[in-house]
This record gives C-alpha cells, structure tokens and sequence, in this order.
C-alpha cells in the first residue's frame, strides 16, 4: 500500500523531472542559481540553502520568466517566507508545518503581491461543522485564492471537500483531490465542484468503471477542473486512447515501454502532454507520501 500510495504522489522519474525539477541536497548557491536558468519550475525546500542564496535564485527565476517553488518545512521565520513569496517563490506548505492560520494568511498575501501561490496540503480531518476550527481555516485560506491539497476522504467528509473546491473556484485557485482505492459515487460531487483529480488506473475494474471515469472527466472539465490518471495498472488501449482525446492527463508511473509494444504510441502521447504546474504538488520531494486515513 505504502508503494502505491508513493507512486500516486509522483510520477515515472522522467515525468517527473518535467513538473518539478528538484535541486540535489549537495549543490553550492553558485550551482543553485545556474540551475534556476536549467529547469522550471524548479523545487528547492527552504532549509537547503541560505536565506540569501534563496532569495538571489527566487529573484533570478523572476527575472527569466520561469517558477521557483518553494517548500516550506518551517525552517524559515514567516517574514522570510513572505519576503520569498513576494519575490516570486511559489510556497508549498502544509499543516505538519503547523503555521498558524494568521501565518498563512499573511503569506498568502505576500504571493499575491509576487504573482505567486500558496499551495497547501492539509492532512488532517474534515468535518462537516462549519464551526470547526480547520473548517474555517481551510475556508478562509480558499476564500483568498490559496490552492488546497487534499487526499483520500471518507464519504462523509466529500460534501466538505465539494465546498472548498468551490470557495477555490470562486477566488480563482483550484483544488486538488488525490484519490487512493476503489472509484466512488461521491467522487460525482467533487468532479461537478471542478477539482483536479488524482486518480490510480487500479481504480478501474471493468468497461463500467472505464465509462464512468470519462463521465468524472467530463464532469471537471466542464468547471475548469480535469483528471490526472497514474497507469499502476495496464488498461485497454481504446480506453487510453480515448481517455487523452479527452485532454485529461495520463501518467506512467512504473515503465518506459519498448517501441515494439501498443502502449508506446500512448505513452508518446501523454509525454507530450504538459500538466499545469498549480495542479500539482511535489509531494515526492519532501519526502512525505499520501497519508492512509485510520
């Protein structure tokens, strides 16, 4: 399960480098600012380097039109942050950080001010009182156009997902839903509020699970939302191919196919594909895998 789960988070190493190129543990601040001119969106986690290496690779990003996204470990004082995100840094957080709602708030600001995002991965549990203290934080945070990051909720908690993904829509950010398990009636509402949707190809058991993931396709994109699919498990070819006509997204997680098989042709396709930087958070780098709910 741990496996599984790991590979929902990131994709095969070569997709993976696409969407976030990380900086290695051992690079200088002279090679960091060469790498900043490499690779976008580049990831670096805000305890690798000085506050000043930092900030010279966030304003060298800036300057040549590319991302810098930054993950915050809670290293660095929400003031540095802030200075980061207003320079341009794209800041990935999460509650395991446990920064207070005002923090957040502030450096949500700061990335306004700097044309960047807050993306936030909340781990913690939903419930539908909205006089829950993470209710409102989460809420406040959508209202004010941060990006949430949520993974494998209950039935009961998707009513509550379903609201925030619309709090996002409404402030002009998104929410992101990784989704672990069987495909479920409830991912409905969720696709219709316009998430972005993670989902694993073990997901999809037979023709009725493959009908309904293209309905979830068409249900998200019709709301600005779409689906990001990881192939854990092989599928028919016509489903594939018919799944990228849609413009949703295709991952191979495991392989590289040899150019003799059928699956080639479709994994050329979907390398071709170039997944929205803010639908996507870089989970693997930090080192933490989509959590298993108790």
């Amino acid at each position: 399960m741990a496996e599984e789960t790991k590979n929902m988070s990131h994709a095969s190493k070569s997709q993976t480098e696409a969407l976030f190129p990380q900086s290695p543990e051992n690079l200088t601040g002279f090679e960091l600012l060469n790498r900043v001119e490499e690779v976008s969106p580049l990831v670096v986690r805000d305890d690798q380097y000085e506050f000043s290496w930092l900030e010279e690779a966030v304003k060298k990003a800036r300057r040549l039109g590319t991302r810098f996204s930054l993950v915050d470990t809670g290293f660095l004082s929400q003031e540095k942050i802030e200075w980061l995100a207003e320079a341009g840094a794209d800041v990935y957080s999460s509650d395991e950080v446990n920064r207070e709602l005002l923090q957040l708030e502030f450096i949500q600001l700061a990335c306004r001010r700097g044309k960047s995002i807050l993306a936030y991965f909340y781990r913690g549990d939903l419930v539908s009182n909205s006089e829950s203290s993470a209710t409102q934080n989460l809420n406040s945070l959508a209202a004010q156009g941060a990006f949430l990051h949520l993974a494998d909720r209950s039935p009961e908690e998707m009513e509550m997902v379903s609201q925030l993904a619309l709090a996002c829509r409404r402030a002009g950010s998104w929410l992101v839903y990784y989704h672990r398990g069987a495909l479920e009636n409830s991912l409905v509402s969720v696709a219709e509020a316009g998430v972005w949707l993670h989902l694993s190809s073990r997901a999809i058991e037979d023709e009725t699970g493959e009908k309904f993931l293209l309905e979830l396709v068409n249900l998200t994109q019709k709301r600005g939302g779409n689906v990001v699919l990881y192939l854990d498990k092989e599928l028919s070819i016509i489903f594939l191919d018919d799944f990228l006509r849609t413009k949703a997204f295709l991952i191979f997680p495991h392989q590289i196919y040899d150019y003799r098989s059928p699956y080639r042709p479709l994994q050329d396709k979907a390398g071709r594909q170039k997944l929205d930087w803010r639908a996507y958070y870089p989970v693997s780098y930090t080192h933490l895998t989509l959590p298993t709910k108790a």
